[in-house]
């Protein structure tokens, strides 16, 4: 985890009343939709998922790179998970953290997540659209190593360079 001082630059909810989610035993909380570059993303309980597949072509990828915020209302930074990598596809389109951020460490208003029964997560989604270039090199039709044995006489009496007689190694001299 990092912090830094500039807010999630694609969505921010603020949860007040926080702790009616323990009284009315709701452990899960979908935010509204929201764009980020082209896509449309659902919700964050420190999970991100994609909505509106429908018009994806079948067996679709987009591969994504994305940050989770917690603001951490007495320090003003906040604290985030840097660059996730993940591919939401056809069979997985939602991806989060298990382990963000303890209960404990959250619920403690000392450490400012959480005061006045209030916090403020966010998130940021960065798609990767594949336009690099691909080159394949393959070695398989190779012939196998050509071996030449140099014999040089009077080692010690040569100048600063010598040059071997031409010899052929699989074809090139």
């Amino acid at each position: 985890m990092e912090t830094r001082e500039v807010p999630s630059a694609h969505f921010l909810i603020k949860i007040e009343s926080f702790s009616l989610f323990d009284k009315y035993k709701i452990n899960k909380y979908e935010t509204s939709e929201f764009v980020a570059g082209e896509y449309k993303c659902d919700y964050i309980y420190v999970n991100l998922a994609m909505t509106d597949t429908s018009s994806l072509p079948t067996n679709w990828e987009i591969n994504v790179v994305f940050n989770i915020f917690i603001f951490n209302q007495i320090s003003g930074h906040y604290l985030y998970s840097p660059g996730i990598t993940r591919s939401f596809q056809t069979m997985k389109f939602e991806w989060g953290l298990s382990k963000f951020i303890s209960k404990e460490i959250l619920s403690d208003p000392s450490n400012g997540y959480l005061v006045n029964d209030t916090c403020v997560f966010g998130v940021e989604v960065f798609f990767i659209e594949r336009q690099g270039a691909v080159e394949c090199l393959s070695l398989d039709n190779v012939d196998t190593r050509y071996e030449h044995d140099l014999k040089i006489s009077d080692f010690s009496k040569l100048e600063e360079t010598w040059n071997s007689a031409y010899f052929i190694a699989g074809g090139p001299k």
